[in-house]
């Protein structure tokens, strides 16, 4: 029998919800990855719901991480440039963790707020460059937030149908929100 931690069970659950979908995550499924009995999972987690919670905490670390190395050192347009990009790659590369980041209440512990909190922070200080007002930064954040979020949930759901590159779509859309924040200054 494998010795497993939390760690190794969240890396093959992300493994299997990327993979087959988060509605295919089962923790029958996951024991019969790591090539453990079921119930050996309940000594590293408290059953299916906690596991997706864990996932969401694990996603919305990986997306920060991903973020900061990329926009580091980048200015301004690059900087957030940077930051769309990661996001974009991190959710398509992800589409089961990222949806269990979308649909698990971010605000349910103290836990899963600090995790979304850090990118919020993290988009913040990306944003700053732009030297918006107070309330302008906060619209600005949201605005990205609700734009990365929303087309990378419609991308990875295949709901985009017309023949036009998504990519591309995308990256039109992130110069038009820069031009945005540019001509906001």
């Amino acid at each position: 029998m494998a010795k497993i931690d939390k760690q190794s069970i969240i890396q093959a659950a992300a493994n299997i919800a990327d993979k087959e979908g988060l509605n295919k995550l089962t923790l029958k499924g996951l024991a019969q990855m790591l090539n453990i009995r079921s119930p050996s999972l309940y000594n590293h987690i408290q059953g299916l719901d906690d596991l997706r919670t864990s996932l969401m905490l694990y996603g919305w670390t990986q997306l920060s991480e991903a973020i900061a190395k990329s926009a580091h050192g980048k200015l301004e347009d690059n900087a957030v440039r940077a930051m769309c990009n990661s996001y974009y790659d991190y959710a398509r590369l992800h589409p089961g963790v990222f949806e269990a980041m979308m649909w698990y209440n971010q605000h349910s512990s103290q836990e899963a707020a600090q995790a979304t909190e850090e990118l919020a922070k993290l988009i913040a200080f990306i944003l700053s460059a732009y030297n918006l007002e107070e309330d302008e930064k906060i619209h600005a954040s949201r605005m990205f937030r609700s734009f990365l979020q929303g087309f990378c949930s419609i991308a990875n759901n295949n709901s985009f149908a017309d023949p036009v590159s998504i990519r591309k779509s995308f990256d039109f859309a992130v110069e038009t929100l820069i031009n945005g924040l540019v001509n906001a200054k």
